[in-house]
């Protein structure tokens, strides 16, 4: 698999968990699998605003989301999607 296609198989994974952030998810990391059978990815995104909203849920909306996902070199399959560590 190349890394075009695995930054796409994992952005896919993630979608489909969190599909109300999916036209947002930007990549940020990645590690190749050189000598592990993984890919691991860092995407982040910004949640949209609404329209009428209080001034800190505009504030809370600013803040910016960040996964970690994992998935299988070979096959693509998930391995795990989790809070990426700041």
């Amino acid at each position: 698999m190349t890394v075009s296609e695995a930054i796409e198989v994992a952005k896919g994974h993630l979608t489909t968990v969190l599909p109300e952030l999916a036209a947002s998810f930007q990549i940020e990391e990645l590690e190749t699998p050189p000598y592990r059978s993984n890919w691991s990815f860092t995407f982040s995104a910004l949640p949209a605003s609404g329209e009428a909203s209080s001034a800190l849920a505009q504030l809370l909306r600013q803040r910016r989301v960040t996964k970690s996902v994992e998935i299988d070199a070979e096959s693509g399959a998930l391995i795990s999607i989790k809070n990426a560590v700041a």
